[in-house]
């Protein structure tokens, strides 16, 4: 009897335990999270941290990049990261009262708002008032003194730049999965599922739980490819060459990385041989080129110029194979100058592998050097140290007839210089004046020892 009544009264506690905890679920929690900070601030990412209640079960954050949100959640509704609820998006929902949130982007808002509930699978009850809200503002570039010990008016210019950057801690081509891949290229969409995107022809991938390559179909891209490197192989063993970070970007394999190949980048003005969306491959001036989506041009070339300057060395002289048009990538360069993608990339590269890519940091470099030699260009417009007086002219540009004028009330004089320092030719004030090719040229003007530069781009 003794031994019966002892059972008994554990399993009538427990029963009460339980049906108390299934009851708890369906209560509203009393109010929302006070203490709501950020944590671990990067220009790439940080932490989300916030008080956990004692009659919550679960939390719902809400982001959006456009101010603070009004969104709300409905009552007995299940939501995913990355769910739209009307003016933001699901960034967390857990029991957990912090996060990291992904693809966090350099010089951007970002607003939160925390809401508590309990319940799940249709039966959550989330407390509506006062949500728990806080915002943060992402870094720009965060340059700081690297590049103190370089001179740009130095013959060795280049050299300086070698030096500074090719100290660098060497990652394994391994690596790139868990690192630059997880932390910045792989982003969230709606259900709970996440994307990545070919660099070369913006195709989207989209996929549950963990990343898988073959799965995906998706390849690490050399953009200054293998076969170009003067230390080909440089896989077996492998050298820094060969997984440099800045080099290295995600693309389909089968319809964009093994038919770009390691053709050269260029313009098609002629036969297009294979498209898929944004990449195609055909012909320029009758050599067979890739042509790499616009959003991803600039980055390209700043990729080629950053490999060049990283690696040239006396034992292994790397320059610009002469079927890589220079000239190309230099008007790419500045016809998608770097964006906040490419920063965030920057940054977190500059934090793990321990360099930087000095043609996203000044823009300007690329000016100063000829990569087909590795040296200080000797025709450099950024070298001529004019004083620029902005106000010396103005140029208005008709880009249905191709043609461009200069005005102005001086007597000014004008010369107009290729993207690589070559002077074309003097320029008449309020005149017509026809281009002769699409590009991006400079149109420098003098008076009174007083000078203006100023980019014009066709």
């Amino acid at each position: 009897m003794y031994n019966n009544q002892f059972f008994r009264f554990p399993l009538f506690c427990f029963l009460i335990f339980v049906t108390y905890t299934c009851s708890f679920a369906q209560f509203i929690p009393q109010s929302n999270p006070k203490y709501f900070v950020f944590n671990g601030i990067k220009p790439y990412s940080f932490q989300v941290c916030f008080s956990k209640l004692k009659d919550a079960s679960s939390y719902l954050v809400l982001v959006s990049e456009k101010g603070r949100p009004f969104a709300t959640p409905q009552q007995n509704v299940s939501y995913l990261r990355g769910d739209v609820i009307y003016d933001a998006k699901v960034a967390y929902v857990g029991s957990d009262t912090s996060f990291i949130p992904s693809a966090i982007r350099t010089n951007h808002t970002y607003h939160y708002l925390v809401f508590a509930f309990n319940g799940q699978d249709g039966t959550e009850k989330y407390q509506l008032s006062n949500p728990a809200y806080n915002y943060i503002i992402t870094s720009d570039l965060n340059i700081g003194n690297y590049y103190e010990e370089v001179n740009s008016s130095s013959p060795n210019f280049t050299l300086q730049l070698h030096n500074l950057i090719s100290l660098h801690k060497v990652v394994s081509y391994y690596d790139y999965k868990t690192t630059l891949l997880e932390k910045v290229e792989i982003k969230d969409t709606s259900k709970g599922l996440r994307y990545i995107e070919c660099v070369y022809s913006r195709d989207k991938k989209v996929f549950a739980g963990s990343f898988d390559w073959t799965k995906m179909g998706f390849s690490r891209e050399h953009t200054f490819p293998h076969s170009w490197m003067p230390s080909y192989p440089a896989n077996s063993p492998e050298r820094p060459e060969y997984s440099d970070l800045h080099n290295l970007y995600p693309t389909n394999l089968e319809k964009a990385n093994t038919v770009r190949n390691n053709y050269p980048f260029g313009e098609i003005n002629g036969k297009v041989v294979y498209q898929f969306k944004e990449g195609r491959l055909g012909e320029m001036n009758g050599t067979m080129v890739y042509e790499p989506a616009d959003a991803q041009k600039g980055n390209v070339a700043r990729s080629i110029f950053y490999m060049l300057t990283a690696y040239n060395s006396i034992e292994n002289q790397w320059i610009l194979p002469i079927k890589q048009s220079e000239e190309i990538l230099k008007k790419w360069h500045f016809q998608d100058l770097p964006d906040d993608y490419e920063k965030t990339r920057q940054e977190f590269i500059f934090d793990y592998q321990g360099n930087r890519n000095p043609y996203i940091d000044s823009v300007d470099f690329v000016c100063k050097i000829d990569f087909y030699k590795m040296i200080k260009s000797k025709r450099c417009i950024a070298s001529l140290n004019e004083i620029e007086v902005n106000d010396l002219f103005s140029v208005q540009i008709d880009y249905e007839k191709n043609n461009f004028i200069v005005l102005s009330e001086e007597d000014i004089q004008l010369d107009l210089i290729s993207l690589n320092g070559t002077r074309l030719g003097n320029i008449s004030l309020n005149t017509m004046f026809p281009f002769l090719n699409s590009g991006i040229y400079f149109l420098r003007g003098s008076i009174n020892n007083q000078y203006c530069l100023k980019k014009i781009v066709f």
